[in-house]
This record gives C-alpha cells, sequence and structure tokens, in this order.
C-alpha cells in the first residue's frame, strides 16, 4: 500500500490505533480520513472525508481490517474553521457538523443499517448524547502538529 508519505504521521497497524486516533489509509477514490471508533465493543472507522450520498452524513465502515498499514496522525486536532450554529433559534443539526459542547466535540455518522451515532472525537467513544442541542460548526479541519506549527490535513465542506 502506497499513501502520501509528505504527509506529517507513522506507519503502523490500524490494531495499534487506539479509539480517538486518526489516520489516513488507501481507499478506492485515493487515500481516506478516519477516526478510530468503538461502538457496543466493537472498533469502526469514521470516515472524515466521505459523506453518505444521500443524507450528507459522515460514514462510518464497519469492517476494517485490523492488520491494515496506515498511516497515524498523532496529535491530530478537530476544529471548527467557521462560524458556530445558534441552537437557540431552532437550528437542526446539519450533516456531518462538528458540534461543540462541555469541553468536548461530536461527529455523527450514518452505521450499515442506516442508524446515526454520536461519537466523542477526543475518546471515539460512542455517545448517547444528543448533538442537535449542542453549538455546531458546519465547517471544520482536522489538524496535526508538525515542526513548530500545524498542518491543515483535511477541511470538511460545510454540508
Amino acid at each position: 500500500m502506497i499513501l502520501d508519505l509528505h504527509r506529517p504521521g507513522r506507519t503502523t497497524r490500524l490494531d495499534r490505533l487506539a479509539p480517538g486516533s486518526v489516520y489516513l489509509i488507501a481507499g478506492r477514490d485515493g487515500p481516506d480520513l478516519a477516526l478510530v471508533v468503538q461502538r457496543e465493543g466493537r472498533r469502526e472507522a469514521l470516515l472524515l472525508n466521505r459523506r453518505h450520498a444521500v443524507d450528507g452524513h459522515l460514514r462510518v465502515a464497519s469492517e476494517i481490517a485490523p492488520e491494515a498499514d496506515v498511516l497515524a496522525l498523532p496529535g491530530a486536532v478537530l476544529a471548527p474553521s467557521g462560524a458556530l450554529a445558534d441552537v437557540a433559534h431552532g437550528v437542526t443539526a446539519a450533516p456531518a457538523a462538528l458540534h461543540l459542547g462541555d469541553g468536548r466535540a461530536y461527529l455523527r455518522g450514518r452505521i450499515s443499517d442506516g442508524r446515526l451515532a454520536t461519537y466523542d472525537v477526543g475518546t471515539g467513544r460512542a455517545s448517547a448524547i444528543d448533538p442537535g442541542d449542542l453549538p455546531r460548526a458546519r465547517g471544520w479541519r482536522v489538524m496535526v502538529p508538525e515542526g513548530r506549527g500545524v498542518v491543515t490535513v483535511y477541511e470538511a465542506e460545510p454540508g
């Protein structure tokens, strides 16, 4: 497998990454950027650069090969790159938005059976929180420390 080695990171096996880790893996249309998540005791991949074709929510890949070689992005941070939506005025949750609250960030993904699942970005764990009640940024980016600054690895387009 060949990944873009100009990106900051280190090659490792997927099964060595803890939930909450961000990585790049070879995908069908180039590298996929993913967050290791865990739901009901199963490790999955929340694909940060792929949306569901119908409703725009992020995809969750359930069948991931634990022995796959990936480019781990240690220290990756997901941060808003736009204005936060005002939930006080009844704005509904935008697909693929980054939800912020209680000092944490959350993302939602569409799992294989069609349901939505919410994940804590920092820990990768499934959460029962309702992100519809939280401020959200439709635009967000994934940044990785490199040298004395940070490199933006991916910038999500507003949904």
